[in-house]
């Protein structure tokens, strides 16, 4: 038996085209200007805050260092891997 790629092989699209949209797809939801204007406000004051504050606090680090050399800091290296496995895959 021979396959031919072209005979069988349409499929007729007017069940894709003919589809309905959702509602909340077909109509977008308006945002008034000068709510806008104070979203946008506030974003640019929240980045310009955060830009002012250091990436790493290394004062924080300095003292979890210490507790952990102290002992204080009991360290679980199962939880901790569990975390950074779920953190780069999203899952575990």
């Amino acid at each position: 038996m021979k396959i031919d790629k072209v005979s069988g092989a349409h499929v007729p699209q007017s069940t894709l085209q003919n589809a309905k949209k959702p509602a909340e797809l077909s109509q977008p939801t308006k945002i008034s200007e000068p709510a806008m204007n104070a979203n946008t406000a506030a974003l640019e004051k929240a980045q310009s805050d955060m830009a002012s504050l250091p990436d790493i606090d290394m004062e924080k680090v300095a003292q979890v260092r210490a507790a952990l050399a102290r002992g204080e800091l009991d360290l679980d290296s199962k939880a901790l891997s569990q975390a950074m496995m779920q953190f780069h895959t999203g899952h575990e």
